[in-house]
């Protein structure tokens, strides 16, 4: 995603929400943690990264789903890619989400349960590229490799 449509969104997200201050109270409450009204500046001024935490948590309160309708549209089945690498990233992706959630179970950390959704976001982001791949696959035959001359 581009830094300044994601500033963008983000700035329209907390705009949404009433405002800086009420923006970093539904972000304190989902990831934990207090967080410094000038971060929330530097994000809409596109001087900062948007944390997905972050945004997921101002999506869920506003009920405006931009990133994710952002990443759909932009986002294109993968029927070129290499179903075996593709396979090694969904192993890579599924074990750091067992991890995280096995940590989190034995936790009572707010801040281990948030890393938890992110490493099973990035997991099922992985699952559904694969789903992708096998629909776009079953539609009709795509060669795995450039024929032999």
């Amino acid at each position: 995603m581009q830094p300044k449509v994601a500033a963008q969104m983000f700035k329209n997200l907390v705009t949404e929400a009433g405002g800086k201050e009420a923006a970093a109270a539904v972000i304190t409450s989902a990831v934990g943690h207090s967080i410094s009204i000038g971060t929330l500046s530097r994000i809409e001024h596109g001087n900062a990264e948007v944390p997905l935490l972050w945004a997921w948590a101002l999506q869920d309160a506003t009920k405006n789903a931009c990133f994710d309708s952002y990443r759909a549209q932009t986002h294109d089945a993968p029927v070129n890619a290499c179903p075996y690498d593709l396979i090694g990233e969904i192993s890579k992706e599924h074990g750091e989400a067992v991890e995280a959630g096995l940590k989190a179970a034995r936790s009572s950390s707010e801040e281990d349960w948030s890393r938890a959704v992110v490493e099973h976001r990035e997991a099922a982001e992985k699952h559904l590229a694969m789903a992708d791949l096998c629909e776009a696959r079953a539609k009709g035959a795509v060669p795995m490799r450039a024929a032999s001359k």
